[in-house]
């Protein structure tokens, strides 16, 4: 039988990951030109990864926000190809997410009012 509750609050843990991570995405592109500026980005699929490894269930992996330090001192990190790559694969992942929670909400509604 499948955990609804806990279904739904995954799902909603890893929107808030995606949403993060569009945010951190926007927000390189946005200092792309800025001296000495780092990329930051969001780690989420490796921590995942890390506690089903552990055995620790899902609904414990976080994610976190970490600065790349990549590349020379004072030079700016940011390649502005990567992150939009990155911000489309984030906005499909975000799509995913979304449909299977509305798929949650129309299986709920029709178990309700039965249509």
């Amino acid at each position: 039988m499948i955990d609804f509750d806990k279904d739904t609050a995954f799902s909603q843990r890893v929107l808030n990951a995606l949403t993060a991570r569009s945010k951190m995405t926007l927000h390189n592109i946005a200092n792309q030109d800025t001296d000495g500026f780092k990329r930051y980005e969001v780690r989420f699929e490796d921590l995942l990864a890390e506690a089903e490894e552990k055995g620790k269930g899902l609904d414990e992996a976080q994610f976190e926000i970490v600065r790349d330090d990549s590349g020379e001192p004072g030079q700016n990190n940011v390649v502005l190809m990567d992150e939009l790559a990155l911000l489309g694969k984030t906005a499909l992942l975000h799509d995913v997410m979304t449909r299977r929670l509305g798929g949650y909400a129309k299986f709920i509604n029709k178990a309700i009012f039965g249509r």
